[in-house]
């Protein structure tokens, strides 16, 4: 069982919530379930949660008066591209975060995230970045961040802006944060690292046979992957849980993605085994494997 330092470590990823998040579809949260996923976690001290204005779940925290009790990270998504004067930019953002705490009856956020890095390489980026810095000046969050995919355009924009936190991907087969240039930043700027996909959206539960073909080009990194499970006795749960906290960053939380109470019952009840490691060597950098928004499914 997850020691109490592990569980203030989690952040219940609300992306998962929606039945059409990840490869297997058929799950979704129904009202009695998600109630029971907010009583458990606060009684487990899981007080973090992570979302977004684009998933569109107010409804799933409104018939739950404990959502206040919460952390509550928000993403936000808006049209960046278009040039926009501060004031304009500043009226868009502000807006969005007045209406996720008023529908969501909630007075402060814990964070206010970029939902892309792209953002921050548009010609809105500095004055983007200001709007972030009134949000906190006006005590509607206590924090900013960014959440990102590309890691050549997060090294530049964390050296050259000051976010408090970083939301990036990494998991058995995506071990790119895992870098000494980008955590010797992050430790100097004392920047929180949110990991998130550790799951890949679900996929290494899956058993290949089930995966859909688009996948079979990889075929030797799951093939290795189970071969590595048998050999030191360890199941997918637990590989993937002790796989993120043992990345080399004191300054982190993992956010997990559930289909389930059941999920998140064996997620708190996994063990983190310290001397088992999945070699980056067996990690890909193939962009069309780990980054799930470029996967190209079809059904054999």
């Amino acid at each position: 069982m997850l020691n109490q330092a592990y569980k203030r470590g989690l952040i219940l990823g609300a992306a998962s919530f929606k039945s059409n998040y990840g490869l297997d579809k058929k799950y979704s949260l129904k009202k009695r379930e998600l109630i029971k996923v907010f009583n458990f976690c606060l009684k487990e001290k899981i007080v973090y949660i992570d979302t977004s204005n684009d998933y569109r779940l107010t409804n799933f925290f409104n018939y739950n008066k404990s959502i206040k009790k919460f952390k509550i990270i928000l993403k936000i998504n808006f049209n960046f591209l278009e040039k926009k004067t501060l004031r304009q930019l500043k009226n868009e953002i502000f807006l969005l975060v007045h209406n996720f705490l008023s529908k969501n009856k909630i007075k402060k956020l814990h964070c206010v995230m970029l939902h892309s890095e792209n953002t921050m390489i548009s010609k809105n980026k500095i004055k983007i970045y200001e709007v972030l810095k009134s949000l906190k000046k006006a005590k509607l969050t206590n924090k900013i961040g960014i959440s990102s995919y590309d890691l050549k355009k997060t090294i530049n924009i964390i050296k050259k802006f000051d976010f408090d936190i970083l939301q990036f991907p990494y998991n058995l087969f995506d071990q790119r944060i895992n870098n000494n240039s980008i955590l010797k930043i992050l430790r100097k700027k004392n920047i929180e690292l949110h990991i998130r996909s550790i799951f890949l959206q679900g996929i290494f539960f899956i058993k290949f046979e089930k995966l859909p073909y688009f996948f079979y080009k990889w075929k030797n990194h799951f093939n290795y992957l189970k071969k590595f499970l048998v050999k030191k006795n360890v199941n997918i749960l637990n590989l993937c849980l002790s796989h993120a906290f043992n990345l080399g960053y004191h300054n982190k939380k993992i956010i997990i993605g559930i289909k389930s109470f059941k999920h998140l019952n064996e997620i708190v009840n996994s063990k983190i085994i310290r001397d088992v490691v999945f070699p980056k060597t067996k990690a890909s950098k193939e962009k069309n494997l780990i980054i799930p928004y470029l996967w190209k499914i079809k059904k054999r």
